[in-house]
């Protein structure tokens, strides 16, 4: 095993997610009931190894779905200006709410895609891990697009309206220096997501190249499924 905890009463080595020593029973770690959703937060800033170590250590992996939710809103916001802005689609019929669920599905399936390949691949290089953890810490490394939807989504309504989702005129004719300056922040919110899913996969083995090869395969996949999603649903 390539990441093991040692007993310090027993000496056995342990899946590191165990709390108590599969051999003597005794206490491996500090018990953690439920995911603190703030403290995680800070700790995704402050030190994200940390944060996704607490989510794997954590019995009840709270707070999945109401961050799925909101993720695949801003996912959803994204495949709009796709439609709109790439694709060039002048309308968009349909039952959007039928649409997000659909979307919802489509992410959440990739996800668990994901942390059912990672399991495996970590088993078969000899590491020991659980997939709800690491469904758990996937979810979670998609934190930042929550503040995406909750926050810059808002402020971009609220400056450019309907102009938003339209390239005539683009929102970077009418004002240029907001246009210019939020893009800014949503460009900050994606490489946080990649930093974030790079250290998701690193806090379960310490493996630099395969958590920054996986990090940046998980999140091409999410883009191109939002991508292909916005050429055939709208």
């Amino acid at each position: 095993m390539k990441n093991p905890i040692i007993c310090k009463t027993c000496g056995s080595e342990n899946p590191f997610y165990n709390l108590t020593c599969i051999n003597c029973k005794a206490y491996l770690r500090e018990r953690i009931f439920n995911i603190d959703l703030w403290n995680i937060i800070s700790l995704l800033i402050e030190s994200p190894k940390a944060a996704f170590r607490t989510i794997i250590f954590s019995e009840h992996k709270n707070f999945i779905f109401f961050l799925l939710v909101f993720i695949c809103g801003k996912f959803f916001v994204f495949s709009i200006l796709f439609s709109k802005l790439l694709l060039n689609k002048e309308t968009l019929g349909g039952n959007f709410l039928i649409k997000y669920f659909y979307l919802l599905l489509i992410i959440t399936c990739i996800i668990f895609f994901f942390a059912l390949l990672y399991t495996n691949l970590l088993k078969f290089l000899d590491y020991s891990t659980r997939l709800k953890d690491n469904f758990s810490i996937l979810v979670y490394s998609l934190i930042p697009y929550v503040f995406g939807i909750i926050i810059l989504f808002p402020i971009e309504l609220i400056i450019f309206g309907e102009n938003l989702f339209s390239n005539n005129p683009s929102p970077f004719v009418i004002k240029e220096f907001f246009a210019n300056t939020l893009l800014i922040f949503e460009i900050m919110l994606f490489l946080w997501s990649i930093f974030l899913s790079i250290m998701a996969f690193y806090a379960q083995t310490n493996n630099r190249n395969n958590s920054i090869a996986l990090g940046l395969l998980f999140n091409i996949t999410i883009f191109c499924s939002i991508y292909l999603y916005s050429n055939f649903i709208f």
